[in-house]
């Protein structure tokens, strides 16, 4: 690891000179690929003379232009076999509306609009007056079950209070004392 280190000037060297031999073979075989395009072959030989001319054309173009000279001559258009000729579509013709007949369409699509739009509103009321009737119902519940809760907690309260008393001897005397003085009399009670 040290010779690394204290060699790592010559390494950086060594690794740039690969690189740079890997962007020239590279750049070579680019240029290879650049000076013979390849050609395309089509079944058709009207259309394969055709693209043939463009091609011719378009290198001719490219050199004059690299030589910086203007073209010599007007071009002129390419010729047409008679057979590659297809009919055009038919022509397409505009009617024309009154204005009459415009408002009515105008005035159609606007209470398709606004028919539309009512539709969507009565769909948001029903969604809202749900979402309020779930609202109320959630906010009942919660009130019911805090009442519950805290009647829950008085009676646990009031019974671990008399649970506790029951644990003293002088409570629970007391208690039965209290049983025989405010409870029913001995001859009414049942056995």
């Amino acid at each position: 690891m040290d010779w690394i280190l204290d060699h790592i000037g010559w390494l950086l060297v060594a690794a740039g000179a690969i690189a740079q031999m890997l962007m020239k073979k590279k750049g070579q075989t680019a240029d290879d690929d650049e000076a013979a395009p390849r050609e395309e072959t089509f079944e058709d030989p009207m259309l394969a003379e055709r693209t043939r001319k463009i091609r011719e054309d378009i290198q001719r173009k490219i050199e004059e232009r690299r030589r910086g000279g203007a073209l010599t001559r007007p071009e002129a258009p390419p010729e047409i076999a008679p057979e590659s000729v297809r009919e055009l579509p038919p022509v397409v013709q505009e009617v024309f509306a009154s204005p009459r007949q415009l408002r009515e369409t105008a005035d159609r699509h606007e209470t398709e609009r606004h028919a539309e739009m009512l539709e969507e509103q009565a769909t948001l009321a029903d969604q809202l007056r749900q979402a309020q009737a779930m609202k109320a119902g959630a906010l009942k519940r919660a009130g019911f079950e805090t009442k519950i809760s805290d009647a829950d907690e008085t009676n646990d309260r009031s019974r671990g209070a008399l649970v506790g008393e029951l644990r003293d001897p002088a409570a629970l005397r007391r208690a039965f004392v209290l049983r025989e003085i405010l409870g029913p009399p001995v001859a009414l009670r049942r056995q």
